[in-house]
């Protein structure tokens, strides 16, 4: 269940806090697919809060624009932008590029430590 904090951030069950701006038509659909695509993310680390801005481009192509920042425990920011014909398209590639650094930070870690979580703590289960 979603709560309201300080700051426009809604906190997800699983701790992880996110916020949404959308500056499309159609806000409320846009903000709903992306913090639905941002929860996925949670399965491979313990994410602390993630921000996502999407644009809709007046006149320009591509026609919309997303950047989402990342943070981490430990100070980790990870942040990836991309465009697209759609806002979806836009959004499944910015939450994909940043999976993918999430990834890459996870394998780092957990070869030079050992079996860690791309945060540097214990587990992903645990």
């Amino acid at each position: 269940m979603a709560q309201g904090l300080p700051g426009g951030f809604r906190k997800e069950a699983a701790g992880l806090r996110v916020a949404v701006t959308a500056q499309t038509p159609n806000p409320a659909q846009v903000r709903a697919y992306a913090e639905a695509r941002i929860a996925r993310m949670s399965r491979h680390a313990r994410l602390h809060d993630a921000s996502m801005i999407v644009e809709a481009g007046q006149g320009k192509q591509p026609a919309y624009s997303a950047e989402l920042v990342v943070h981490l425990h430990h100070h980790v920011r990870l942040v990836a932008t991309a465009a697209g014909a759609t806002s979806q398209e836009a959004i499944d590639t910015v939450v994909n590029r940043v999976d993918r650094q999430v990834l890459r930070r996870k394998d780092r870690v957990t070869e030079r430590k050992g079996h860690l979580g791309a945060d540097g703590i214990g587990p992903a289960g645990a």
